[in-house]
């Protein structure tokens, strides 16, 4: 499956191709010198050859100070506690309302993202999910499971009144990927909606197994599941992922690599999170972002490095409060 889609994926043989993960249009590509022919999300796709690193003189997160945030506090409430007795895992469909942070993101009427909720007013998310969005046709969805069914669960539906993509956001390389969208009227948390925790500023899950979630495809090509799903996967170093087939600036110390063959998110799972538990709560520590295929070997999953944002998270949190 996917990491994106959370499935296991089932291998076929296609082109080479750079993928962001949500909704699909062609575009012809040049990797490795050779023409090919890739279906995409809504963005261009960004060029595998250029090089992108801070020996570039690009700025990073750790370049950049924040001020501090006085209207964000600590709630009295709970993040990262997820409904285990629903648990199925290993590339299968999850229980229903399993993690309940989960957000399906609609534009137009039509799902387009997946994103996690952080707070009871904002969602987080990636930002080539909703670049040239509009905002006014924006809903997210929280409390589903099944997209076609509508009487497992309470799902409710919340309209958008701020879209905050990162400002170094990169459409090319897509470095600096997250975004926050404020809802437009708070969430009342509940058994099968609550919030996702955020791990601690610079901390590295590398080594760890993390678990991929999402509406995203099971197969490279297939369709879009009506289920939600998961994957584990593993997380890799930074030196590790730069070993990788990705050319090795390609790769920030914004970014994180997890997956294996087979293994792996996939389109339609962009936006989504990979999360990781420490045995009692689950914490975000990435949101899916770009790769190449599904589950190719030497092409892991490529994710935006949520620790390296909490600054940045947390000043643009407005009059919110975090759980803990």
């Amino acid at each position: 499956m996917n990491i994106l889609c959370c499935v296991v994926i089932l291998m076929v043989t296609f082109d080479k191709s750079v993928t962001c993960f949500d909704q699909f249009t062609r575009h012809n590509i040049s990797l490795n010198n050779t023409q090919r022919t890739s279906k995409f999300l809504f963005d261009t796709i960004f060029r595998i050859s250029s090089g992108v690193s801070n020996a570039f003189g690009l700025e990073t997160e750790d370049d950049v100070e924040y001020s501090e945030n006085n209207s964000l506090s600590t709630c009295d409430c709970d993040c990262g506690f997820s409904n285990e007795e629903n648990r199925i895992v290993g590339g299968k469909p999850t229980g229903i309302n399993q993690y309940p942070w989960m957000a399906r993101i609609i534009y137009d009427g039509k799902f387009h993202c997946g994103g996690s909720l952080l707070t009871k007013d904002y969602v987080i998310s990636a930002a080539h999910c909703i670049k040239k969005l509009r905002r006014s046709k924006i809903r997210i969805i929280f409390g589903d499971h099944d997209q076609q069914i509508t009487s497992e669960s309470q799902a409710i539906q919340r309209a958008v009144t701020a879209v905050i993509k990162h400002k170094n956001f990169d459409p090319d390389t897509y470095n600096n990927d997250i975004a926050l969208l404020r809802l437009r009227k708070p969430i009342l948390f509940s058994k099968i909606i609550k919030p996702v925790c955020l791990p601690r500023y610079n901390y590295d899950p590398a080594g760890r197994i993390g678990t991929v979630v999402g509406w995203g495809r099971t197969s490279e090509g297939g369709e879009l599941p009506s289920i939600v799903n998961q994957v584990k996967v593993p997380i890799m170093s930074l030196a590790e992922c730069r070993t990788q087939k990705y050319k090795s600036t390609r790769i920030t110390s914004t970014m994180l690599c997890a997956g294996r063959p087979q293994m792996d998110s996939c389109q339609g799972d962009s936006g989504g999170p990979l999360l990781l538990s420490n045995g009692v709560k689950y914490f975000i520590v990435g949101v899916v972002s770009w790769g190449v295929g599904c589950g190719r070997e030497g092409y892991p999953g490529v994710y935006t490095r949520i620790s390296k944002f909490i600054p940045w998270i947390k000043s643009n949190l407005e009059n919110t409060c975090l759980c803990s």
